[in-house]
């Protein structure tokens, strides 16, 4: 549910809420009563539908703040903040609403009684209302966190097309089929590892693109093929150094991040006998992955598709990891680091 629907929503439930509370208040005081009079009937009325909309909207804010801070706010300040709040608006409407009904000398109640009982129902309205908002807002947010989720399958799906595509397009294709047809000509002994590899690489990302997430492990086993393949095909041009603790193998990343990433080096940098590409995976800690190469761009690169990490950031910021990617680069190296994911 998004921020305009929600409130359109919480307003009309506060009117009608209010203006229900209200009329069953007046009701009640009038109740037994022989002599009513409208004007009095309609002040009360008012004066009590306009103080429960004011705590209504206020708390509707409040409970709105504190959903978007709630990392910075802790649960005692809240409660004081909630507290001091609807405790001033209550004191001041009560002084209020005592002025005016004595003004207009419409008090139903008998002196001694006012105080008391205008406290207690204002007490109760305002528990009442703020009740009714969190169940609002967690219906509110449990809607948003299920169009999140939904979000992120059409995004994962998404990837996992992008990622075949890239895998199926002729041009990978030529280039699979030429390395293939040059080891057979050669008599390779590794031509039947390369056909195993390849079938590997699509068996994977069929059974996969339904997963938001895998091990490191399980994407490690995943690059393994894919990297058998690249060496088929650039021999000693490439090296891919990797080095990770074995304590982090269980964590977990978005589903193909790091053949993305492998991808990514491969399309837009020199791979030459001349310029051989050293690309390097590793951890300095347990929260994070990095990969990094030599950085020699191409001189002349193909249609870029604005897809590979903008889609990746994206997916880390729908999973709630807005710092998950972390690029760098500077004359000689281009490097990114992936958080990993604790869901």
């Amino acid at each position: 549910m998004n921020i305009y629907k929600h409130r359109k929503t919480n307003g009309k439930v506060g009117f009608f809420f209010s203006a229900f509370l209200a009329t069953t208040s007046i009701l009640n005081n009038i109740q037994g009563q022989t002599a009513l009079e409208f004007d009095r009937i309609v002040i009360n009325w008012s004066i009590s539908l306009l103080f429960l909309l004011v705590i209504w909207f206020i708390n509707s804010y409040l409970t709105l703040y504190f959903e978007r801070a709630k990392f910075s706010v802790g649960i005692i300040r809240r409660i004081v903040i909630i507290v001091l709040t609807n405790t001033v608006l209550l004191s001041g409407f009560i002084l209020i609403a005592i002025y005016i009904l004595n003004e207009f000398n419409v008090l139903i109640l008998k002196k001694e009684n006012v105080y008391s009982f205008v406290i207690i129902k204002g007490f109760v309205s305002v528990l009442i209302i703020y009740v009714i908002q969190y169940a609002l807002n967690s219906d509110a947010r449990a809607q948003e966190i299920s169009m999140q989720n939904q979000m992120l399958k059409t995004e994962n799906i998404r990837s996992q097309f992008e990622a075949l595509k890239q895998q199926i397009n002729p041009h990978f294709l030529f280039n699979s089929l030429s390395v293939l047809r040059s080891m057979i000509r050669s008599d390779n002994k590794k031509s039947e590892e390369f056909v195993i590899k390849l079938s590997e690489i699509y068996r994977q990302l069929l059974l996969k693109k339904e997963k938001e997430t895998v091990t490191l492990e399980e994407e490690l086993a995943f690059i393994n093929d894919y990297s058998f393949m690249l060496f088929a095909r650039f021999e000693n041009m490439l090296t891919i150094k990797i080095d990770l603790s074995e304590t982090i193998m269980k964590r977990e990343l978005p589903t193909f991040s790091l053949q993305l990433l492998l991808e990514n080096c491969i399309k837009h940098n020199i791979i030459s006998k001349e310029k051989p590409l050293s690309i390097k995976i590793f951890n300095t800690d347990s929260n994070s992955i990095t990969m990094e190469n030599d950085l020699q761009p191409k001189i002349s690169t193909s249609k870029k598709s604005g897809y590979g990490l903008q889609n990746l950031i994206r997916r880390y910021n729908l999973l709630g990891y807005h710092d998950g990617v972390f690029i760098f680069s500077d004359e000689n190296v281009f490097r990114v680091k992936l958080s990993f994911m604790d869901l």
